[in-house]
Order: C-alpha cells, then sequence, then structure tokens
C-alpha cells in the first residue's frame, strides 16, 4: 500500500460520526474547515510566502494559511448570550460535537495550547467547542517556509506533546507516523503500520535537525529577543521605525492563531435580541478608543503593545509560553509586508545585546 493511501484509512477510522476538520483546498488559498476525503487536503501543492505575498505552486510541502484552529475554536463571530421579550438572559445552545482536527501543524498544535490557558474553562464558546475535540492528527513540517521561526520559539517543527497522532512527509510518497496518547497507538494497530527501520528514523531525525537548524540560522535567540525589547520598551524611536509601513488593518490579529481579543455588539431584533462578541485587533484604532479618550493613539504604540504582548505580557499571563508560535502568518498576510522577523533582529542590533 502506498504511503498516502494510509491517511484514507486514517480518514476512514477517524470519521464514524465525527467532523474532521483540517487545511482544505480552495483558490486563491486553502481554508480551514470539513474535510470530507483525501481529495481536500492540500497534498499535491506548496505554498510559497513573503512579506505580503502568498502563492500556492505543484509540490507537496504546505504549511499553512491565513486561518488556523482558532477559527473553529473561537468565531469571528459568535453568541454570548440571549435576552428573550420577557428579559429572560438564557446561553445559546454550545456546539460540542465530535470533532477531530486532521493535519494541523505542529506551531498550530502549540497556539492551540496557549489558548487553552487563556481560555478554557472562562470562555463558554472556546470551552464548549474545544472539550468536543476528540482527536488531534499532526502534520510535522520537515521543510520550513520562508516565512517560518517556530524553532526559533521551541514550538516545532515537530509535536511534543498534546496530539494523538503525528505524521510527516519524507518525500512525496513517503510517510512516517509518530503516536502521541493511548487513541494514536489503537490508531497505528487499526491501520497495520509497522515500526520504521533505523534508516528511515535516521532520516526523519536528520531532515528535523536541518529543519531547526535553517529557522535557527534566520534569527537570533529568543532570549536574546526578548532581552533587547525588555530594553526597548520606552523607546520610541525604535517602535516607530520597525513600524512604520504599518497602517492599523489589525489583518496581523486576524490571522494570529494566539490573538483572543473580541469586543462585544448587542443585535436587536423584533423577538429577541443577541449579545454577540467579534474578534477585535489591537491594530486597530477602535481598539484603544474608550469613554476617556484613547490609551494607545499613535500606530507605534499600538504595534509595540502587540509585539509586547507576544513576547513579554504573555509569559507573565499564562505561566511562561510565550504568545507567538513563529508562524509567521503576520508577516505573510500584512498587505504592506510589515516582518516581524526584521523587529526581532533590528531590536538585538539596537540593544547591543550580546550572544
Amino acid at each position: 500500500m502506498r504511503d498516502l493511501e494510509r491517511l484514507i484509512g486514517l480518514l476512514r477510522e477517524l470519521r464514524g460520526g465525527s467532523t474532521l476538520l483540517g487545511y482544505r483546498v480552495a483558490q486563491p488559498a486553502p481554508i480551514f474547515g470539513e474535510i470530507r476525503g483525501l481529495e481536500d487536503l492540500p497534498l499535491s501543492v506548496s505554498d510559497v510566502q513573503g512579506p505580503g505575498y502568498y502563492r500556492l505552486v505543484d509540490g507537496y510541502r504546505f504549511r499553512h494559511t491565513y486561518s488556523s484552529p482558532k477559527r473553529y475554536l473561537l468565531p469571528p463571530e459568535h453568541a454570548i448570550l440571549v435576552v428573550k421579550p420577557s428579559y429572560e438572559v438564557v446561553e445559546p445552545e454550545r456546539e460540542s460535537s465530535g470533532v477531530v482536527f486532521f493535519g494541523i501543524k505542529p506551531c498550530d498544535l502549540s497556539a492551540i495550547e496557549v489558548l487553552d490557558r487563556i481560555l478554557l474553562g472562562k470562555h463558554p464558546v472556546y470551552t464548549a467547542r474545544r472539550r468536543g475535540v476528540q482527536a488531534v492528527i499532526v502534520e510535522e513540517c520537515l521543510e520550513p517556509g520562508e516565512m517560518c521561526f517556530c524553532a526559533l520559539m521551541s514550538y516545532g517543527p515537530v509535536a511534543s506533546g498534546g496530539y494523538d497522532l503525528a505524521y510527516a512527509r519524507l518525500d512525496r510518497d513517503r510517510l512516517v507516523f509518530k503516536p502521541g496518547s493511548k487513541l494514536g497507538w489503537e490508531l497505528v494497530e487499526r491501520l497495520n503500520l509497522r515500526e520504521a527501520g533505523d534508516e528511515v528514523v535516521k532520516e526523519y531525525l536528520d531532515m528535523v535537525e536541518r529543519a531547526v537548524d535553517t529557522m535557527k540560522r534566520r534569527l537570533p535567540s529568543l532570549e536574546r529577543a526578548t532581552s533587547a525589547f525588555k530594553r526597548l520598551i520606552d523607546s520610541v524611536e525604535f517602535w516607530k521605525a520597525v513600524s512604520e509601513r504599518c497602517v492599523g488593518c489589525a489583518n496581523c490579529n486576524y490571522v494570529c492563531p494566539t490573538c483572543f481579543c473580541t469586543e462585544i455588539v448587542d443585535k436587536v431584533e423584533s423577538d429577541h435580541a443577541t449579545r454577540v462578541a467579534t474578534w477585535a485587533g489591537c491594530l486597530s484604532y477602535t481598539y484603544g478608543l474608550v469613554a476617556g479618550g484613547h490609551f494607545r493613539r499613535e500606530l507605534y504604540m499600538r504595534y509595540r503593545h502587540f509585539v509586547l504582548h507576544k513576547f513579554l505580557f504573555y509569559p507573565k499571563q499564562i505561566g511562561g509560553l510565550v504568545g507567538c508560535v513563529g508562524c509567521g502568518r503576520c508577516i505573510t498576510w500584512c498587505p504592506l509586508g510589515v516582518n516581524l522577523r526584521e523587529a526581532l533582529k533590528r531590536a538585538v542590533e539596537v540593544a547591543g545585546v550580546e550572544r
């Protein structure tokens, strides 16, 4: 049996009574949505990414797209409560049916861990949907894209925990599988997978090492970057320089798999009113606009908050985890190509942080 055909068996094993969600082929870019069969998976495309640039080409190294599991777990618009004509306040029925995440990336898996620390047990919609996820299947990345830096953040390129089964493509046709739970081992047995030989394991580990080295050569270490940001918190000159092309559209917030801010809108209809939460971005002007004025009026202040929240404030908020998973989406999907990686490098240079 060809290795890719193993995925057909895996889809079949997981589908019974469950909805499979993953990256589905679409134009101009794949979306995170329901997977009905092997033909939906981006198995014959590669993504070419750059600052403000995304294209699909023939290949087999697909990384990710603008959407992520966050789109399901914390939808762009979701009802919080409903008020009836009698003024009775009720919570909408929460979706909690069986869901399987299929083919998500290690950076996605890490982003879910970050969101769990913030929202699980606290946000009703996120909690219900997260608890409805019955299995997590991860596709590891053995060749990083141009914008990828997950290894710098220790969030990739392979899955290290919190998954049921991971697989990686050694080349176009060959796969290796890695169980991460009891369910994962059961799937391995049901698919009649055999233990990989020493040569295959070495090939896999060598590819992982090359992927990690490639990403780490691109940027200074996380420790140096965070140290630099601490020194530059009050440097208006630095933050204006790295945000000079930003227009405050908040695209980076919306595509980021760990941004979780929402704002509340009350929608009144003839027979009820609904309190709805919608995604909000700290880069947009209205985010900082309050009754007493504006607490981040200038654009560089908003960009500074976006960066420092990821690298300095998240660890304080959620017990050490950095809020950036190194996926590079904020760079790729910025219409002006504002480059977070350049901000990391420039901060280290300006602050003079030693190796």
